[in-house]
C-alpha cells in the first residue's frame, strides 16, 4: 500500500538520522522532508489509515521535531520553500530551533507529558474511528454533519491536531491565557484528558443512544410500516449489539419480510440469555419446516419455562404467544387433545391483550387462537368418536361459531408464513376477514423512473 512504503521509507531515514554520529548533510535532510511529503499525500486515501499507522506516525514526527536544531542547521529551509512553495501546513518545511527561552523554561517532565498527551490522543482516536464506523452508514447522517467524512478523515483531523497549525493554535491559545511555555505540556495534557474523558462518555452512552433507535423503530412497528423499521433497528442493533429488545425486534421484521435466516441469527444471539421471547419466536420459525417439528415443540415448552420463573411471568402477550405456538406445533403433529388444551389456554391470555387505542386492533399475532380452535376441536372430537363413540356436546357448535366470529373479528397474523397457513389449509373464508397490516406495509417511495 502507498501509505504503508512511505511510512517505511520516513522510518528508516529516521532511523539513520538517530544512529548518524555526525550532523545531517542536506540531501539527508531533503530526503527526509520529500518522505514526509510523500506521507501526507498517501494520507488523502483515507481507506488505508488505521489506529496502529497513526500511533507510528505520531512517534516518528514527535522525533522529527525534537531535530529541529540539526534540520534547521544542516538544510537550507528558506530557501527549499521558495522552490518547492509547501502549504502551511507541511509543518516539517518550517521546523525552526527552539528558542533558548523556551528550552530554558521547560519542565524536566515534558518527555513524559508529551508522551501521555499522544498516547491519550492516540485513544481519542481510536473512538472516534468506532464512532465513524457506527454512526456513518445506514443512514446516520451525524459525523457527516459535523464534516467528518469517515474514518480516514477523522484521524487524518486529529493527525492534523498533533501536529504544526493545531500545535501553534494550541500554544498561542495558552499563551493568551498567560499560561507559561514551562506549564504548555501539562496544558496539553489536560485538554487531551477532557477529550478522552468525553470520547469515553460517548462510548458508555451508546446502550442509551441504540434504545432511542430501538423505540422509533418500535412505533414504526406498530404502525406495520416493516421497512422503515427495520432500517432504525439496524442501527440500533450496530450501535448496542447486545440490547436484547432489538435483535429481538429485528428478528420479527426478519421474520414478517421472510427472511428466514437473518432471524434465526437474530433469536439465536439472545437464546443464551434465556429470554423467553427468544424460544417463542425461534420455535415460531422451525414450525415452518416440517422437519424441525419437535425442535420447535422443545423450544416452546422451555420458554414457558423459563417464562414462568422471569420477570414476565405474568405478561398476558408473551403467555399468549408461547401458549398459540405450541398448540400450534401439536396440532402439526397431530396430537390433537394437547393442541386443544394449550389453544385454549392461549385464548384466556388473548382475553387480556389490550388493543391498540388509536388503531383498535390486538397486538401482533392476537386472535389466531379462536381461528386454530374449530379445526383443533374437530380433531379432537373425530378421534374420541372412534375410540368411545362420544357424540358432540350440545354446546359444542354455538363455541366453534363462537370462535370463528372471534377469529374473525381478531385476528392479527404478524408474519407471512401465519397468514399462508391458513391459505394452504383451504381456509380463506377466515384469511379474507384476518387484519393483515402487520405482516408488510411500507410507506411509498418515489420513483426512480424517469
Amino acid at each position: 500500500m502507498k501509505l504503508e512504503l512511505a511510512l517505511a521509507q520516513y522510518t528508516d531515514a529516521l532511523t539513520k538520522l538517530k544512529l548518524a554520529k555526525s550532523e545531517p548533510s542536506e540531501i539527508e535532510i531533503l530526503h527526509i522532508l520529500v518522505t514526509r511529503d510523500a506521507i501526507e499525500e498517501a494520507l488523502s486515501d483515507k481507506t488505508q489509515i488505521s489506529v496502529e499507522r497513526l500511533a507510528k506516525l505520531l512517534e516518528l514526527d514527535n522525533f522529527l521535531k525534537q531535530q529541529a536544531h540539526a534540520i534547521a542547521r544542516g538544510g537550507k529551509l528558506a530557501e527549499w520553500r521558495a522552490t518547492f512553495h509547501p502549504s502551511t501546513e507541511a509543518w516539517w518545511w518550517f521546523l525552526e530551533p527552539t528558542s533558548d527561552e523556551e528550552v530554558s523554561d521547560s519542565h524536566p517532565l515534558d518527555p513524559l507529558f508529551n508522551g501521555l498527551s499522544i498516547a491519550g490522543l492516540t485513544a481519542v482516536g481510536a473512538y472516534m474511528a468506532n464512532f465513524v464506523q457506527l454512526f456513518s452508514t445506514g443512514g446516520f447522517g451525524l459525523f457527516e454533519t459535523l464534516g467528518l467524512l469517515g474514518q480516514g478523515g477523522l484521524i487524518l483531523t486529529v493527525i492534523r491536531t498533533l501536529q504544526s497549525t493545531g500545535q501553534d493554535k494550541i500554544k498561542n491559545l495558552l499563551k493568551k491565557l498567560n499560561i507559561p511555555p514551562r506549564f504548555h505540556s501539562q496544558a496539553t495534557l489536560g485538554i487531551t484528558a477532557m477529550l478522552l474523558l468525553a470520547t469515553v462518555g460517548v462510548n458508555n452512552s451508546l446502550p442509551k443512544i441504540g434504545e432511542l433507535y430501538y423505540k422509533e423503530g418500535k412505533e414504526l412497528y406498530d404502525e406495520g410500516l416493516l421497512v422503515e423499521a427495520k432500517t432504525e433497528y439496524e442501527k440500533a442493533a450496530k450501535v448496542a449489539p447486545q440490547y436484547s429488545n432489538t435483535l429481538i425486534a429485528l428478528g420479527e421484521i426478519y421474520e414478517s419480510l421472510g427472511d428466514i435466516d437473518q432471524a434465526k441469527k437474530q433469536y439465536q444471539r439472545v437464546l443464551e440469555q434465556g429470554d423467553p421471547r427468544a424460544f417463542n419466536n425461534l420455535g415460531r420459525v422451525y414450525m415452518s419446516s416440517k422437519d424441525k417439528q419437535s425442535d420447535a415443540e422443545s423450544l416452546l415448552r422451555i420458554g414457558l419455562k423459563h417464562l414462568a420463573k422471569g420477570p414476565k411471568k405474568k405478561d398476558p402477550q408473551l403467555n399468549y404467544e408461547l401458549h398459540l405456538n405450541l398448540g400450534w406445533v401439536l396440532f402439526e403433529q397431530k396430537l390433537y387433545d394437547e393442541a386443544e388444551k394449550e389453544l385454549r389456554e392461549a385464548a384466556k391470555f388473548n382475553d387480556e391483550l389490550k388493543k391498540d387505542p388509536a388503531k383498535k386492533t390486538l397486538p401482533l399475532s392476537g386472535g389466531l387462537a379462536y381461528c386454530l380452535l374449530p379445526e383443533v376441536r374437530k380433531k379432537v372430537m373425530e378421534g374420541r368418536k372412534d375410540k368411545t363413540n362420544e357424540q358432540p356436546r350440545a354446546d359444542d357448535e354455538k363455541e366453534k361459531l363462537d370462535w370463528i366470529d372471534k377469529c374473525k373479528k381478531k385476528a392479527h397474523p404478524e408474519t407471512i408464513a401465519q397468514y399462508k397457513w391458513f391459505i394452504e389449509k383451504g381456509k380463506r373464508d377466515l384469511a379474507e376477514n384476518m387484519d393483515t397490516s402487520g405482516v408488510v406495509n411500507t410507506k411509498p417511495q418515489p420513483s426512480t423512473q424517469p
